[in-house]
Parts: C-alpha cells; structure tokens; sequence
C-alpha cells in the first residue's frame, strides 16, 4: 500500500475538528503547484509512515477488531467477534470457543497483559480466560458481555460490563460488584483505566465514576459528564483524558475540565511519551493530536473503516488500529515514496536526478518535478512540450537542466525558463531522448530512439552513423577520464573514442543484448553495467569483461540502473523490486573469490509504492547530496536513507517454537518430550516474531545430541529429522534481521526411548544368557566325542559370526550399515595411502525423495529404498564397497579408482537407477540420483574426503538433479 496522503489542510474536512479545539492551530496551505510533504519538525508527518491492513481475506476470523494486546513472548494479539487471533507476521492462529479455551463464546471485546506476562482475553456472555504460553485457563462467566478487562497494580481484575456494571475479582476468585445501587452513573461501563495513584476511573453510559483505594466510588464530573464515555487515559503529564460520545475532555492541573476536541465521538485513545495523542472515533476515522498539529485519516486515505476500536504500539513500534474493516498499521519503513497524491505530476516515473544539493529533479509521463527537502515544486514545460513526458534528464553548465522528452525532442532549462529546445527539425537524431551526456568541452552528447546527436556551440551534428551502431536505439551514455564514450542500446555496448566506435562482444556474457546503465567505479577502475542478463563488468584498464548473473545469485535477468552509495552497497533498480548487495561481493565473483553473492530485495512491504523500477530512461536512479537513492517507479519516484537501515535491524525479534509434531501427533513445544522407541519423523515450526519486515528474519537451528554447529535455514520456518538414535536431545532456534543480531535461542527438549532389545541391561542380560547357555552346553558335553565337540564349537562359531554380520547391515536394505563402511573406509584410506593408489568416494541422493513419502507413504518410501539398493548392488564393481549412510543417501568407496574411471561407474549407476522399473510400487514413478564424487590426495583426510564429496552432492542437487559432480582437489566442481 502506498504511503499515506494525510487529510489535515482542508478546512472543509477539519471543520468539525478546529471547531472543539481551544488551542491556537497555524494551518497554512499552498493552492498553486508547491506541495509541502510532512507537518513541523516535531513529528513525522504522517504522510511518511507506511502502511498496510489485513482483513478476513487475510485470516482474521472477523473484520471487526475490538482489542490489541502483544505478549512478552512477541505475539500480537487480535480480539474479534470470532475469537482471539494470535499473529506472527505471516499467519494467524485463531483461538475461538472450544475445550482449549474454555470460553462460553466465541466473540472477545477485551485483551489485557497482566505484569506476569498472561494474557487476559474477555467478551461475550461474560467469558474470561487467562491465557499463559500456550496453555488456556477458564474462569466463571459473569453471564454479561464484559467490555473491558483490567489487572491493576494490586493484581486484582477490573470488569466492566454491558448491563452489569463493575466487577472486582480479587487474587482468591472472590467478587464485588458495583452497579446504580451503589452510585454508578449507569451499569452499562465500556472503559477502565488505573490513575497513578492506583485510583480506577470507570467510563460508563452516563458519566465518569472513580473508585478510590478504599473501594468508595464517586462522581467528581457528574453535572459535566452526564454523558457516555467511552476511553479513559493519562497523558505524559499524568492528566486525564476522557473520550466521550460528544468529544475530548482532559483535565488539567487545576482538576478543571478542558474540552479538546467538541462533537467528535471519541472510541479509544492512545497517549505517547512524545506528547502525541492518537484518538480512535466511532465514524470519523483516526485523528492524531501533537501541541498545536492536527491530522486525520479516514477511508479516503486508505483506513478500512472510519470505525476505530482498538490503539496499540508494539514493540518496534508500529501503531496497529482495529477498525470495523480490519486491522490497520502504521509504520516507518525503510522506503519513502512520493506520488500524485503528494503533487508529482504523475505516478509514472521514468527519470530521477540529484542537483547535488538540496534537490532532486523527477521526471514522468506527464511532466517534471523538483523535491526540495520534502517541498514539491512543478515545473511547467507545457509552452515547449505538448505531453510533458520526460524520459531522461542530466545537469548542464552553471546550475542548468538538460531535459529529455518522449515527442519533443530536448529542453535546456535555466534559471527558470527554457532557454533552447532542439527538435528532429533541428537536426536531433529523434524526439525520443533518453539518454544525454554533457561533456568535460561544453559539448552535449544526445541519445535517441534513432542514434546520436552531437550538439556543440549550439550545432548539431552526427558524430556517429546510426549504421555503425548495434541498435540506434540508445538508452544510456557515460564518458571516462581518458575520453571514451560507452553508448548503451538495444543490441549491446559500443566504445566511440577519438572519432572511432567499436562494439563490445557481449555473446560470452548469457547473451546479454540490452543495456540499460552504466556506474563508473574509480577505486576498482571497473564500469559496471545493468543489462538484460545481470550486472557486467568492464575493466577499464585491460578491457576485459564479466558477468554477475544468475549463476551467481542474482534473482532476475533485467536490471536497470546502478548506485553505489556511501556505505559501499549497490542499489539496482529492477522490475521486481531494488536489489542491494555488497559492492566489495560483486568484485570478488568477478575476480573469482566467491560463487554467489547475496542480496536483499525491496519492494512494497519496505514503503515502495510499486516494486516495478522503471527503465530505459537515464538515469533511472540516483545518489544524492544526503545519501539517499532515488529510483524511478511505475508509482511514484521512492527514496531510501540507506544509512537508516541498520534501525531496522537494530531491533532483534524475538523467536518462538509453534508446534512439534512428531509422527503426526501433534506436542506442545514448552513440554520436556518423552516420545516412544521407533520415533521415525520429528517436524519443529518456529517463527521470528519480527512485524516490520517478516519476510526478511533469518532462523538458524542447531539439535544438541545430534548436530556440533549452527545450520543456517535462510527464512523456512520449520525443520524435520527423521529416523534419530535413541537417547536425549534439545533443540535451538535462533532468528535475526538481516545484518542484525541473533535473538536468545528457544528450545525445547525430547527424549527418544530405545526398544527392549537397545536397552543396555537388557543386552547385558542377553548376553549374560548366552554366556550361560553356552558353558551348560560346553559341559553337558564334555562326555562326547571329540567330533561333537569340534561340531559344536563350530555352530557357536558361526553363531556369533551371524551376530556380527547382524551388527554391520542396514535392516531395510541388507547393505553395510555406517558401522561397517567406517571400518572398510579406513581399512582403503590406510592402504591407499600406503600404496600410493587412488581412492574415491562417491555420495549419492535419491532426488525428490520427501514427495515419494509425502505423496504415496513411508511403506512405499522403503520399498525405493531397497529398489534402489538392489539395483546399485548389482551394478557395482566386486572391488567397490556400497554402504547406506543414512535417509535416502548412500556411498561407495572405489579404490585403487583414477577420478575419470570413477565418473564413468558413478554415471552407469546413475542411468541404471533411473531406467529400473519402479513400476511394481507405483506406477509411472521414476527414481533418479543425484551424486558427489571426490578423489583422495595429499591435502585431504577421510574427513576431507567425505566433505568434499558432500560439497560435490550439494551441486549437483543445485544444478539440477540427476547428474554427477567431481569435486576435484583444488575444490572446484564439475558436471558430468
């Protein structure tokens, strides 16, 4: 959603409002094409703040949202007419009448956090439940529905009801009722609120009531509030303020009655420290009060609905408003963006351009703009350009303008007017300019849709003939020191120096055709460029080109423009959001220090009013005075302060585990497990409760008892181990911002029972058994034959040699177990080395393997899984030793095997894996391998060995599946 155009200048829209206010508001307004963007220095207008909604289509169980409350945990939490929905940024969990809850109705009017850190939830036919991590705990219903719940200092809890009155439950479950008889202006209550003095004040259908530390009650307003009050708070002062039907009251330090804000039914309030007061109206939307500054939003601004309930600042501090229509938050994000609705002469952007000063020049389909220091200024090109749309733009002599056109040809704007305008008539290649480049001469160099016009002491000439060009269609231009000029079109790159021009061969490059920018980098003396194939790099010095493209990481193809900003981070415009990677990364792939690089990718959850960049255009981004980067969108030109971003990372959220399921039963993850023996399959959901960027928190896991280090899971939020030892373990999760701090780990602990036979005493036993059996038989038959003895001893020979082969295979497949591989492998690793032969060890994976258990059953799984062990077993050579190491993994040792040799065994097993017969199990299912191979040599160990073997699996799976990679010794991997 784009940020928010703010309704607080109009006198007809804040009349109701001005009207009630009894303090002095300077509003000044511009009626001509200035546009201030913000209110005064003391706050951020809210114009600035970005803002988003969720609604049932979202997974809220109802569009009214009657409370918010977050939970120390991090859970924000949503009261609604059917139920409480628990949020953790991406999902809501929907907790309504049922045996979990205990709740007598589904619908809830109140949520309040008690100092332990429970929550309180209250509603419908009086139903109170305390909920404590993830247990529920029911109270008696009062029968009545309760508008409003609070613990106060004293830990007892407040009621206020629709008909009922007041209740006071005290900590032994004992109650007190207050009600008319007594002195309340009305048993119809909706607020409550705890005074510094521990004093509760109770707004009521007919006035303000206030109960002292004795339990007396009172009417200290009533001859001025015999009215409904609905919100009752305290500003920074400690003053009160009183939301009624009819407006705002507050008291001051003479315990006077100060009317704010007449004829505005006021629902909810929200005081700040800063002084800031949000009120929540019945039907008029939200209104923030600062000193002397008012603003408001309603449904023209974007709010679900003027009906608004609930106010609540979490702990990252967004503001979250429950409307009629939804939930509605408001917050600061890392993008600005400035559109029509703020005075842009049209959302359609196509070129942006810093002054180097105080201002940043917008060009768009309808005209040009100049942003100072967030005052929007148009400029009126209409007497020279029949449309207005301007494609591209550059900075002239003594503060002057060159502007490009789409249909009129190129304007040069000074101090204040168009002093030239060049047209095709005039000897301009084209009217479409979208690229000019003044020059160190005074000359200026203009790119068209149909070539290159050289423009000089105003002459304008061709210096190059379109013919010579890949494509007359130039998008970008860019001159060096030494004088070369890089032309940038629709069919490549060409170099135009001392009156020659010769093209760039972009062939090697992915067949990168388009180029759409070009960013000089001194220091690296590399110019880069965005093309249709990614980002490329032009060594100034030696000539030599390089691309960081999709096989090193990069998301899309098509990248616009480049900025390098102070802290050494590229910004690249794109139709898909604004990347941002680290310059110094970019230089390492290219100079083959590093395989991928990584980004970030920004867009309309970071304040972007549109993700979709704009391109073609020059420059279609830019680095201004301050710091900030500017990009032309499809919806407005959007800024970015990259030196803000580390405030957003800067607050770690806080992670959670949701749920383990262990075999398909479901467990709560706050409980120490004890799960039976044969455990097969364990699944862990977490979640970082992180509300400004969720899509961007990052989670590391670690499983003690079974794992030494951390793994890094990128952004999945759940993880599976399957078929795990007995014994005892403790899962960890950790979650962080990009570029931020890992949050305190969660955890949780199970313990896996072995069966009878796994039992240590119960192997004694046997053991002790067999030791008894064996020596009664021994004596039993000393008496007989010498040949019945030798016979016997033979039997128990081969007995305990049965035992041993039990011990060393894979009861699933009846290959080697990881026991018996281990000794075999040290067994060739020692021999290997002692006779200088080769040795390779090859790991290989059944691709796609979870979807054979996921779509058909783990009995189907198995029975791949011995398919497959058949069909490897058979094919293998005599010298080769095949074990199954775990899963759906297996590895082969291939000794005194050269690495070629081994590629050729690796891929027969390959292909007779996938051309077996699966048919039997499933028909039409197909089986394949994916397979890393490494060679043994001086460098490596059996440690080593199997690491880069692994590393070679994991490129494999990477590139592709169903293939094998080498994983030679130098660490490079290669396809076969």
């Amino acid at each position: 959603m784009p940020l928010l155009t703010v309704c607080r200048c109009s006198a007809y829209n804040l009349l109701w409002l001005l009207r009630g206010l009894l303090v002095t508001l300077a509003v000044a307004t511009h009626a001509v094409a200035t546009t201030a963007v913000g209110t005064d220095n003391d706050m951020v207008g809210l114009d600035n703040y970005f803002s988003e909604s969720w609604s049932t289509v979202d997974g809220l169980p109802h569009n009214t949202v009657n409370a918010i409350a977050q939970t120390p945990d991090g859970y924000l939490w949503f009261a609604t007419w059917e139920g409480v929905a628990r949020f953790n940024g991406r999902r809501f969990d929907i907790f309504d009448r049922s045996a979990q809850t205990g709740l007598p109705d589904s619908g809830i009017r109140t949520l309040n956090v008690a100092a332990n850190g429970d929550l309180l939830a209250a509603g419908a036919r009086g139903g109170i439940a305390r909920v404590s991590g993830h247990q529920w705990q029911s109270y008696p219903p009062l029968g009545v529905l309760i508008n409003k719940a609070l613990v106060d200092s004293q830990q007892r809890l407040w009621l206020a009801t629709e008909g009922g009155g007041v209740v006071l439950q005290l900590p032994d479950g004992s109650r007190r009722q207050f009600t008319e008889d007594n002195g309340l202006p009305a048993n119809a209550a909706h607020s409550l609120f705890e005074d510094d003095l521990g004093q509760i004040w109770v707004g009521t259908m007919a006035g303000l009531a206030l109960i002292d530390n004795s339990l007396a009650l009172s009417q200290p307003f009533k001859d001025q509030l015999s009215l409904p009050v609905f919100a009752v708070a305290a500003n920074s002062q400690q003053q009160l303020l009183i939301g009624t039907e009819r407006g705002l009251y507050q008291l001051n330090e003479q315990q006077q009655l100060i009317l704010l804000l007449a004829d505005v039914p006021v629902a909810t309030l929200l005081p700040e420290a800063s002084g800031e007061l949000w009120i929540g109206t019945v039907d008029r939307g939200l209104i923030r009060l600062f000193h002397t500054k008012l603003e408001q939003l309603s449904i023209e601004q974007g709010l679900p609905n003027n009906r608004v309930l609930a106010l609540f600042r979490d702990k990252e501090r967004s503001l979250w408003v429950g409307t009629n229509g939804g939930v509605f938050r408001l917050r600061d994000a890392p993008f600005t963006t400035y559109t029509n609705e703020h005075g842009l002469a049209d959302n359609y952007v196509r070129t942006v351009l810093s002054d180097q000063a105080d201002c940043v020049y917008v060009g768009s389909s309808r005209g040009l703009d100049q942003i100072c220091n967030g005052t929007i200024r148009n400029i009126d090109l209409s007497s020279h350009a029949n449309g207005q749309s301007v494609l591209s733009l550059a900075l002239g002599q003594q503060q002057s303008l060159w502007i490009g056109t789409y249909t009129d040809g190129l304007l040069h704007y000074a101090n204040g007017e168009v002093v030239a305008h060049y047209r095709s008539e005039d000897g301009l290649a084209a009217n479409e300019v979208r690229a000019i480049l003044p020059r160190p001469d005074g000359s200026v160099l203009v790119g068209t849709s149909q070539g290159l016009t050289l423009i000089q002491q105003g002459k304008l000439t061709t210096p190059v003939a379109a013919s010579s060009l890949p494509s007359p269609f130039i998008m970008t231009l860019h001159q060096t020191g030494d004088g070369r000029v890089f032309i940038g079109s629709g069919a490549g790159v060409s170099i135009w120096h001392n009156n020659q021009i010769r093209q760039l061969d972009f062939s090697v490059l992915d067949q990168a055709e388009y180029a759409f920018g070009f960013m000089e980098d001194p220091e690296a003396g590399i110019l880069w460029m965005t093309t249709d194939r990614g980002l490329v790099a032009f060594d100034l010095t030696n000539e030599q080109l390089a691309l960081v493209g999709r096989n090193h990481g990069m998301p899309f193809d098509k990248l616009f423009q480049l900025v390098i900003d102070k802290q050494q981070h590229f910004w690249i415009s794109t139709n898909r959001g604004v990347l941002r990677l680290a310059r110094q990364q970019a230089l390492d792939v290219i100079y083959g220090l590093r395989d991928q690089i990584n980004y970030e990718l920004f867009g309309e959850s970071d304040g972007m009013a549109s993700a979709q960049a704009n391109g073609g255009s020059s420059p279609a981004a830019s680095l201004h005075s301050d710091g900030s980067v500017w990009v032309a969108t499809s919806v407005g030109a959007s800024k970015v302060q990259p030196a803000r971003l580390h405030s957003f990372s800067a607050v770690i959220p806080p992670v959670v585990l949701e749920k383990l399921i262990v075999d398909g039963k479901q467990f709560l993850p706050e409980q120490t497990i004890q799960l039976a023996a044969g455990t097969s399959r364990i699944e862990l959901e977490y979640a970082g409760l992180g509300f400004i960027m969720p899509q961007r928190i990052r989670y590391r896991t670690r499983l003690d008892g079974f794992e030494q280090d951390w793994a890094v899971r990128g952004n999945q939020t759940n993880v599976q181990y399957t078929n795990l030892a007995p014994g005892h373990y403790r899962f960890n999760v950790a979650a962080s911002y990009p570029d931020g701090g890992w949050s305190p780990a969660a955890t949780v602990s199970f313990s896996i029972a072995p069966y009878l036979w796994q039992r240590p005493l119960f192997q004694l036993l046997v053991l002790l058994v067999l030791i008894v059996l064996v020596s009664s038989t021994v004596r039993w038959r000393l008496g007989s034959l010498k040949r019945s003895e030798l016979k016997l001893k033979l039997q128990v020979a081969e007995k305990t040699a049965e035992l041993a082969a039990l011990a060393r295979l894979d009861s699933l497949t009846g290959l080697a177990n990881r026991r018996a591989f281990d000794e075999a492998m040290q067994h060739e690793l020692n021999r290997a080395k002692r006779q200088h032969e080769p040795l390779c060890l090859a790991l290989l994976d059944i691709d796609h393997f979870k979807k054979v258990n996921d779509n058909w059953s783990h009995t189907v799984g198995d029975e791949v899984l011995k398919r497959v062990a058949a069909t490897l077993q058979t094919h293998c050579r005599d010298i080769d030793s095949l074990a199954r190491w775990g899963g759906e993994e297996f590895v082969i040792l291939l000794p005194d095997t050269p690495i070629a040799m081994a590629e050729e065994v690796c891929d027969r097993l390959r292909q007779q894996v996938a051309s077996a017969d699966y048919s039997d199990i499933v028909s039409g299912l197909t089986v394949t391998l994916s397979i890393g191979l490494a060679i043994l040599d001086d460098k490596n160990d059996g440690k080593q060995l199997l690491i880069d073997a692994d590393k070679a699996l994991y490129q494999a799976k990477k590139q592709g599946r169903n293939t094998v990679i080498t994983n030679d010794s130098d660490g490079h991997d290669t396809l076969q």
